[in-house]
């Protein structure tokens, strides 16, 4: 059914009624047109399925009551000439406001609450403003008898009346306002309102056997009741169930509903003036004047001391939102500085940092990374425990603030920093990360700000340091300066190609004959003079370089191969990348045009990653190996023994060879638990499949023995420190010669 044929048809009817003499037929259209309606509310209901059909019910019994009123008054004012003060039709009529009133109750609020104690306060204001408007100018209250059916029906339509506005005042501001339903329904009652009012005004009767112009209120209730009912929006005419109390007590206080309350708290001064202005004596008012200003002062009095409340408490949870990062629900970096200035003294500030957290949500996305910073948040509030605050001050910077002093703070750091070793699982993936601590120490009267930035130099630091904790201390200031200047020295030195690559040889235990380099980047600073890597790397990590100083490594290195080849030097060349690297979506594309670009051959490179980096993103360091590994270039870890990996799972990995750290070899002559581990691990790794390097030979006893342990290759300053390119050609002739005694027992042998 198209819903708009009952307002047209409808509307044509009550033409129809005003057009057609009085009598038998107007009364049939005006109790048909009534009747109608109800109908179309069932028809709607069936038809567009309300999520709640119980406030159109109501409505539906409600508008019946009245149709049926209207049908009782005709019929009695045929039968009698003379209609008594008080009838059976009065009787339908006053039900059916109740029932209407119910029903449009339920349109607006799906449930009580305490939260809709400000929704019955507004009503009540309304109604008691406009009850007493009634009361001094509509009924005249000298000729009112409560005592009798005649005085309290006469009382009763006005009271209904002040009863179906005060339910209309839910209907101002409502959030179903969009709905078209609804707003046929609040002009439906509105029009219904207004009839009953100037009907109660003129003392003109509900209705008449006569037409008349108030008739026009009531046929228009009927159709836009009907209409509102067939129109496809009410199928979702259902108020919202606030989450709050507070939400339900905020609504109540909606700028339509404040200026309605305003005019009707104004009332009784208002009546007041009037009264005076013409010449009614005070001592004349009457109770229902004072009882009603009494009244309407005290319920304003309770709704502006809501209202202050609820402004409070906003203002609270606005504060409270202002101090609390959204993600991990946290401080924030404003609730860190309010809590630094309100503290006592003395304070500690501990920076952390999650190292190489931007490669995951590379990798991964966000949606997985900020899963881990809420693993992470809450594994640093169950270490905090109750002993401070934890803050999250940026994309994977957390603080935490003490009161205490440094031997305290350096616990709750390692207390830390073991709780976020063990693995976190997000979503199916399997992640190890490692964080960065700085430590400052103070009183709050050295100000937040320099606090946290102390922290912030601390945990720079602790980056290059084992385990990852530092504490500040004045000379960070001029590290920190140091730091800034190189950043911009290093991006120089990239653009204008003033990086080196220095190489230590590597040598084949089996035939004593160097085999291969370990390319290696030194910078040859202009002040500073020469940098190691590690003065710079962790640098380029942070700040995105790390690629572009790959690429100068690779293709330096393959370069100088090719050059060392055609002097009938022929070695190969081991490159290190970084984790960032490692996770970088174009390395293999990076070191496929790095081996293009130099005419080499991938059987001649061997890419060297650490033991951390494989196991910061197993997944994403897998496939990139596979990558590499599908150019033909053979995969080392580097490093093995500092990370915290089985090489049971390292031999998951695509790689072909493993270095033992030099911490390990250095001392294995001197210390018994290292030569075990150097034995075991070259014996469960030459069982996997894997040759070995050993790192940090620095005397040919070293060397001798890790050959009768069956180690594969060995480098260390015993065999050549790392050198300019120049240089090892003179090294590679010079290491023959020292081993050559070496070989030739091998060869009697």
């Amino acid at each position: 059914m198209k819903w708009w044929l009952f307002p047209t048809l409808g509307g044509l009817a009550g033409v129809a009624y005003f057009l057609v003499p009085p009598g038998l037929m107007s009364e049939s259209i005006f109790v048909g047109i009534g009747t109608l309606s109800i109908l179309a509310v069932v028809i709607g209901i069936r038809i567009n399925r309300p999520v709640s059909a119980a406030p159109w019910i109501l409505i539906a019994i409600g508008s019946g009551l009245w149709v049926i009123g209207d049908l009782a008054f005709l019929i009695l004012t045929d039968v009698e000439a003379q209609l008594p003060m008080a009838s059976i039709d009065d009787v339908v009529y006053l039900l059916g406001y109740p029932v209407l009133a119910a029903g449009l109750f339920l349109l607006v609020h799906r449930e009580w609450g305490r939260g809709e104690l400000g929704y019955i306060a507004n009503s009540a204001i309304v109604m008691i403003a406009f009850g007493l408007l009634m009361w001094v100018f509509v009924v005249d209250a000298d000729s009112v008898d409560v005592s009798t059916t005649a005085g309290i029906v006469s009382v009763a339509y006005p009271a209904m009346d002040v009863y179906l506005l005060g339910l209309l005042v839910h209907f101002i501001g409502a959030t179903e306002w969009e709905s078209t339903s609804f707003r046929l329904m609040t002009a439906a009652v509105a029009l219904a309102l207004a009839a009953d009012t100037a009907a109660n005004v003129t003392a003109i009767g509900v209705t008449g056997s006569d037409p008349n112009i108030l008739d026009i209120g009531y046929l228009s209730f009927y159709l836009l009741v009907g209409t509102a009912a067939l129109h496809p929006s009410m199928r979702a005419l259902t108020p919202r169930i606030p989450k709050s109390r507070s939400s339900t007590a905020a609504a109540s206080f909606g700028m339509p509903t404040v200026m309605v309350l305003a005019v009707a708290a104004l009332t009784p001064p208002a009546v007041m003036v009037v009264l005076l202005a013409r010449g009614d004596p005070v001592s004349g008012w009457g109770w229902p004047l004072v009882l009603s200003a009494t009244l309407l002062v005290c319920l304003v009095f309770t709704r502006v001391v809501e209202l202050l409340r609820l402004l409070h408490r906003q203002t609270r949870s606005l504060r409270a939102t202002a101090h609390t990062d959204f993600l991990t629900g946290l401080l924030n970096r404003r609730g860190l500085e309010d809590w630094i200035d309100d503290s006592d003294s003395p304070l500690a500030i501990l920076l952390l940092d999650i190292d190489r957290f931007q490669d995951i949500n590379d990798t991964f996305g966000h949606t997985i990374g900020d899963a881990v910073l809420q693993s992470v948040a809450d594994r640093l509030r169950r270490a905090l425990k109750v002993r401070g605050v934890v803050g999250r001050l940026g994309a994977d910077e957390f603080a935490v603030g003490l009161c205490g002093g440094e031997s305290e703070a350096h616990a709750v750091a390692r207390t830390m920093h073991d709780s976020l070793r063990r693995p976190i699982t997000v979503r199916g993936a399997t992640l190890l990360v490692e964080a960065s601590i700085g430590i400052a120490t103070g009183r709050r009267e050295d100000g937040a700000e320099a606090l946290i930035q102390h922290s912030n130099l601390a945990m720079q630091s602790a980056k290059t340091v084992q385990p990852r904790i530092a504490t500040y201390t004045t000379s960070m200031d001029r590290d920190s300066s140091r730091q800034l200047l190189l950043l911009s020295d290093l991006t120089s030195a990239i653009e204008q190609d003033r990086l080196e690559v220095y190489y230590q040889p590597q040598v084949d235990l089996r035939s004593m004959t160097v085999v291969g380099v370990e390319a290696l980047l030194r910078w040859n600073h202009p002040v500073s003079g020469l940098l190691e890597p590690d003065l710079f790397l962790p640098m380029a990590e942070r700040t995105g370089l790390i690629r572009p100083l790959l690429d100068v490594v690779l293709r330096k290195a393959l370069v100088q191969r090719q050059i060392w080849c055609s002097e009938g030097i022929d070695l190969v060349v081991s490159v290190n990348i970084s984790t960032r690297n490692l996770l970088d979506s174009g390395i293999v594309e990076q070191v496929a045009w790095a081996l293009a670009d130099a005419a080499a051959s991938p059987q001649n490179l061997i890419v060297e990653i650490t033991e951390t980096a494989a196991m910061t993103d197993p997944p994403g360091a897998v496939d990139a190996l596979l990558g590499l590994r599908a150019l033909g270039i053979a995969l080392a870890i580097d490093d093995y023994g500092t990370g915290y990996s089985s090489l049971a799972y390292l031999q998951q990995l695509p790689v072909q060879q493993l270095k033992i750290d030099k911490a390990f070899v250095l001392d294995m002559a001197t210390i018994p638990a290292h030569h075990v581990i150097v034995r075991s691990t070259i014996d469960l790794a030459s069982a996997l499949g894997l040759t070995i390097t050993a790192e940090g030979v620095e005397n040919h006893e070293t060397l001798l023995e890790l050959k009768r342990m069956g180690c594969h290759y060995a480098q260390g300053y015993d065999l050549g420190r790392p050198m300019p390119a120049d240089e090892i050609p003179a090294a590679v002739a010079k290491v023959h010669a020292e081993l050559g005694e070496f070989r030739t027992v091998d060869e009697h042998r």
